[in-house]
């Protein structure tokens, strides 16, 4: 990697979505859905799809998001990274994404529709937004913290976002 990462942890979260002939994952942003356009257009826009670098590194009961590519003919050198606790939507797309997954956008916010239930007909909390763009991601890895080299990528990122 020639030019250095600008790291992107103003994110809530991490999502998936299983229900697409490809799980789908998704960095989840607050209410703003415009926001989460723009933020697409800035960064993930310009990235080749068989550039795109998603990584899973497992540290304990966490692990850590890390999203980037290392295409020269992005716009910027942006990535994501956020360190999330190990979860069972985790562990489920760990276990069945099929080498392939759908990178897409989403907004979190409160519903503010009484009238919006759940499948168990209860009042829905939070609405989720994705955004209708996606990329394909085929270089997705899962490590454990202790099989990183010491210049990796990876772990130079953890280094310089730890909480």
């Amino acid at each position: 990697m020639s030019r250095p990462i600008s790291w992107i942890k103003d994110f809530i979260g991490v999502g998936y979505r299983y229900s697409d002939v490809f799980m789908n994952i998704f960095p989840i942003f607050e209410d703003n859905l415009r926001e989460a356009n723009k933020r697409w257009k800035n960064t993930v826009d310009s990235w080749p799809d068989d550039e795109i670098r998603l990584r899973f590194i497992e540290d304990g009961d966490d692990y850590w998001f890390i999203l980037y590519t290392d295409s020269a003919r992005a716009k910027n050198n942006s990535g994501f990274v956020k360190k999330m606790p190990v979860s069972e939507n985790y562990k489920r797309f760990k276990n069945g994404y099929e080498k392939k997954a759908m990178l897409r956008f989403g907004t979190y916010k409160e519903n503010t529709n009484p009238k919006k239930k759940d499948k168990d007909g209860n009042v829905m909390k939070y609405d989720l937004d994705l955004l209708k763009k996606a990329k394909s991601i085929y270089d997705i890895s899962f490590k454990q913290i202790s099989e990183l080299s010491t210049d990796s990528v990876e772990l130079q990122c953890i280094q310089q976002n730890r909480p």
